[in-house]
């Protein structure tokens, strides 16, 4: 079975992120996962099922991701699909629903003819030095209202979460497969 993982990463977390799901689907054999920029995805007709995965910026997922669903729209109706966000804001319980309800929502909704199998909502991480100085400000702004710091490298990512939903997402794409 070969498995599209799409990702679109600001500054990298999104891809590690996916990174992660991506090894953990391959550990078993029947599994074929290729993760790559939502960019550098010429077409998705090869792949049996796809996961696509996007930071949040003003408060959506980043535009390349939108215009992934639009793109493959048709396609993505035939194939099983799960969906994930990384956010700040999604270290906690009430931060992850906020995250698949004003965020994730946004796409799920607007393609109910696609098949989610599974949707995720996981915390990010941002490095304060890598940012230039108007994202500094931006962000210290944001970060501030949400009570987490706002210097330094703040990773709210929860590996287990991650792997778990990974490991309930192979169950579902092995289950397809029965």
């Amino acid at each position: 079975m070969k498995v599209l993982i799409a990702y679109s990463s600001g500054y990298g977390t999104t891809k590690e992120v996916a990174e992660r799901i991506g090894s953990i689907l391959t550990q078993d054999a029947a599994i074929d996962a290729v993760v790559i920029s939502v960019d550098d995805v010429a077409g998705i007709k090869e792949y049996d099922s796809v996961i696509v995965g996007s930071s949040v910026r003003a408060d959506r997922p980043l535009a390349n991701v939108r215009d992934f669903f639009h793109l493959h729209r048709k396609e993505l109706e035939s194939k099983k699909v799960a969906i994930f966000a990384v956010c700040l804001s999604a270290n906690c319980q009430s931060g992850k629903e906020k995250v698949h309800r004003e965020y994730l929502s946004q796409i799920i909704e607007k393609y109910p003819q696609i098949n989610f199998m599974a949707s995720a909502a996981f915390g990010g991480k941002i490095d304060f030095e890598k940012l230039n100085p108007v994202m500094q400000q931006l962000m210290y702004r944001v970060l501030e209202k949400t009570g987490l710091p706002t210097t330094g490298s703040v990773d709210t990512r929860d590996w287990d979460f991650i792997e778990a939903w990974s490991l309930e997402v192979k169950e579902k794409l092995l289950e397809q497969k029965k």
